[in-house]
């Protein structure tokens, strides 16, 4: 099959969920992306998701007939057999963009992020863009089951009978990651270090909230703050306390070297994101050895075993807080081979065949 995935905004981590893919696949797949913006909005405007189909639908034209403009006389050559959308865009703009493009080519919608999965009310321009995108394709993917029951209780609210469609033709693909070698030697370090997620997020669970709990106040412990903007981070940083600010030791990139070296000297991951990201950088550094914390709901959560995944959630500042605490005393009952094992399920070697089988349904639909 020739399978075409397009984003309209790919972060890295988005990126090792395309090329994982890619290579471990049994189809052909090409990429379309547009140049990444970032941005600290906690919902996507109406204006921003309609240029971004557009400048995707002017990609693909100009991929299929030679021009980005519309010309009859140009007809397309070398379609695709699906088209998986990402989230970011407005999937019904793009549909009836390339409407003359993909004529019965299949349309599939797959869900790094949902706004309607994150915690608190949203604006409602947010959900009806999102609700364009899942009326516009045949198939919506969520990353994790938390999403999208999230996503589906949102729409509920709104739209009962397209949450029920959904329901019956959305289907849950975990995302893939490919292990790193192991360093040549595990640094060590005088105090147990503890790797920290930052996305950029307004409603990320701060720092100082689990930072300033009394019980983690008395632990000797550092912090290495992991954001794929650690420029943008280090004006947030800069603004906490004093003692929060002297346990971080500094901000890197998740697949800088030099935190690549740390990873497997780390005691615990946290991802501080509320709202419910693809997990591909909690499972890459989690397989490395540190115990992982995620939000309730993540997708990071799904491939545990029921006893493993109480011990890595946390809901609320205090929980995140009252976990650090313990692991940090070694009372926390730790299983780590038992995450290892149950995230080797969730590599590209072991996936990607589920892709493709997925995938190939398209054909029959």
């Amino acid at each position: 099959m020739r399978i075409w995935i397009l984003d309209p905004s790919p972060t890295a981590e988005r990126w090792m969920w395309i090329q994982g893919w890619a290579r471990h696949s049994r189809h052909s797949l090409l990429a379309f992306t547009l140049p990444t913006i970032f941005s600290r909005a906690s919902w996507l405007s109406p204006a921003i998701a309609q240029a971004r189909a557009e400048g995707l639908a002017r990609r693909i034209r100009r991929h299929l007939t030679g021009s980005a403009a519309p010309d009859p006389s140009r007809r397309p050559v070398g379609q695709p057999d699906l088209v998986i959308i990402t989230d970011g865009m407005d999937g019904m703009v793009f549909r009836e963009a390339t409407a003359d493009l993909l004529a019965g080519v299949p349309l599939w919608a797959y869900w790094h992020m949902s706004r309607m999965a994150r915690p608190g009310p949203l604006p409602p321009e947010a959900i009806a863009v999102e609700r364009r995108t899942l009326q516009a394709a045949q198939r919506s993917l969520f990353h994790g089951e938390g999403q999208r029951r999230r996503v589906l209780d949102a729409l509920s609210a709104d739209d009962p009978a397209l949450a029920a469609e959904i329901e019956r033709r959305g289907a849950v693909l975990p995302p893939g990651f490919e292990p790193s070698p192991p360093p040549p030697a595990i640094p060590t370090f005088p105090e147990p270090l503890v790797l920290w997620l930052l996305r950029g997020e307004p409603e990320e669970i701060p720092l100082l909230d689990a930072l300033s709990h009394p019980d983690l106040q008395r632990q000797p412990f550092r912090v290495l703050l992991l954001s794929e903007r650690p420029e943008a981070e280090a004006p947030r940083v800069a603004r906490l306390p004093r003692g929060a600010r002297a346990r971080i030791l500094g901000i890197l990139s998740p697949t800088h070297p030099e935190a690549r070296r740390w990873i497997p000297a780390a005691r615990a991951v946290v991802d501080g994101s509320m709202g419910l990201h693809s997990s591909i950088y909690l499972m890459h550094l989690a397989f490395q050895g540190p115990w992982p914390l995620a939000p309730a709901g993540s997708g990071f959560l799904d491939g545990l075993p029921p006893a493993l995944r109480a011990l890595c959630a946390y809901e609320r500042p205090e929980d995140l807080a009252e976990r650090l605490t313990a692991l940090l005393q070694g009372s926390h009952p730790t299983d780590p081979q038992g995450v290892h094992l149950a995230l080797a399920a969730r590599t590209w070697s072991v996936l990607a065949p589920r892709y493709d089988e997925l995938c190939e349904t398209a054909r029959a639909a």
